[in-house]
């Protein structure tokens, strides 16, 4: 059963950033916060930033055309914040499935959101079923948006889910228009490997839930299927860079031997779970293809992440894969050379359980939700890069990790491509409506 909630969230807004730590106020109103109370940037000129807080286990940010952050959050509410506010009622409130690693688990606004008003989300809506939902912005009778969706409908049910672990959740728009969604291998390895279900696949819908004829895979009637990739065990997210390439990042088993992938999607590749876990070795199978990078290090979920381009930052970031590590709570930076990894860094050390990355549309800095603390935070230059200026920068160095790490990881979604007369923001703290909820990362495994 699906509702829209018209009511608002619980009253007695909290704004915890006068005890995290802060250092001064930066901008109209951000929160510049200094020392490890939300992390450190170990790469030099930059600064993390507390945007907002008290949301309840955010799993998904994106900005609208318009200016305005929309955020999931896995209780099932999708809401809007603008001028520095979180918009009561909600724009939605789905019901949704919680326990585990279910809930509302991922959104996409529709590429042409500004004429369409539609937000897409990817739930968990019983034990046994997920949705993808489409979600319809209402207008007033002066036509300007309500803020408060009129209409909710699901173009894809069915989906599968076993209400336990291994649920996926990334959804994304791909620059071909069609709508791209993950779904974990149910705890189920062999799924991954059985073109009759969706679980352990990437796969690739039209907006109202059709399959696209030019799909890469075909049932035994030729019919096409939604499959794009196979062979993955639980991939939370990925995204497409600016050239249309598609990075997912697949989060590796529980044995000695485990790997966490990032993986470039190709149009009906295996990428061999459960029969190869990382780059194969001497005997390799050419029927699994390997991912670009993979690693362990203790860590057990790369997450959401970006191709940065064109942005504030300084150029040499530009290209560069920058994702979130959920469990060791790190922003690494990936460079690439074509589609190979030229050098892979930690970029930054976070806190609070990242699983969300996304750049701001009008100042180019980096904005990621965090699920265990609540928190919507940014991370940006102290000396942003002016467009159009070049190599002439006054910006960060190259690399300050000593970790002794190497290899890569990746991602990318560059929402936006910011021009040569791109404005700063002013973005003004904002303010949550509801408190914090104060679970330590374990609340999900996200394994």
């Amino acid at each position: 059963m699906l509702r829209i909630t018209t009511a608002g969230g619980a009253a007695g807004a909290t704004i915890l950033a006068a005890g995290l730590g802060v250092a001064a106020s930066t901008g109209a109103g951000a929160l510049a916060v200094a020392g490890d109370a939300l992390g450190t940037v170990r790469e030099p000129g930059f600064v993390i930033e507390t945007v907002a807080e008290g949301f309840i286990e955010p799993t998904a940010i994106e900005f609208a055309p318009d200016g305005r952050l929309f955020v999931a959050e896995r209780d099932g509410a999708v809401r809007i914040v603008r001028d520095g506010r979180p918009l009561d009622p909600p724009f939605a409130k789905i019901e949704v499935f919680t326990p585990n690693e279910n809930g509302l688990l991922g959104m996409a606004l529709d590429p042409a959101f500004h004429e369409t008003g539609l937000v897409f989300v990817f739930a968990t809506v019983s034990p046994s079923e997920t949705q993808i939902l489409r979600l319809r912005e209402g207008r007033g009778a002066d036509g300007r948006p309500t803020g408060v969706a009129d209409d909710v409908h699901a173009i894809r049910d069915g989906l599968p889910t076993r209400g336990a672990f291994h649920s996926g959740g990334g959804l994304r728009f791909g620059p071909d228009g069609m709508l791209y969604f993950s779904i974990g291998d149910n705890l189920i390895a062999e799924n991954a490997q059985d073109l009759s279900t969706l679980a352990g696949k990437i796969s690739r819908i039209a907006p109202d839930g059709s399959t696209p004829a030019d799909n890469p895979l075909r049932t035994p009637t030729g019919s096409p299927r939604a499959i794009y990739a196979s062979g993955l065990r639980n991939v939370f997210r990925f995204c497409f860079a600016p050239d249309g390439r598609l990075f997912a990042m697949d989060v590796g088993s529980d044995g000695a031997g485990r790997r966490e992938e990032i993986n470039l999607i190709k149009p009906g590749a295996n990428y061999g779970w459960p029969h190869v876990e990382g780059r194969q070795g001497l005997l390799r199978d050419a029927r699994f293809t390997d991912p670009i990078h993979d690693y362990h290090e203790g860590g057990a979920a790369p997450v959401g992440a970006v191709v940065y381009s064109g942005g504030t930052f300084p150029i040499e970031y530009d290209g560069n894969l920058l994702y979130l590590e959920y469990v060791l709570n790190r922003l690494y930076r990936l460079e690439l050379s074509g589609d190979s990894v030229k050098r892979h860094s930690l970029f930054a050390e976070l806190a609070g359980g990242p699983v969300d990355l996304t750049v701001g549309p009008h100042d180019g800095a980096l904005y990621y939700c965090e699920l265990a603390s609540g928190a919507i935070r940014r991370i940006r230059p102290l000396t942003p890069r002016v467009q159009g200026a070049g190599d002439d920068i006054d910006a960060a160095g190259t690399d300050s990790d000593d970790d002794g790490n190497s290899g890569a990881v990746g991602f990318g979604a560059a929402p936006c491509g910011l021009g040569a007369g791109l404005t700063l923001l002013a973005l003004p703290l904002m303010r949550s409506r509801r408190p914090a909820l104060r679970r330590g990362p374990a609340a999900i495994r996200w394994n």
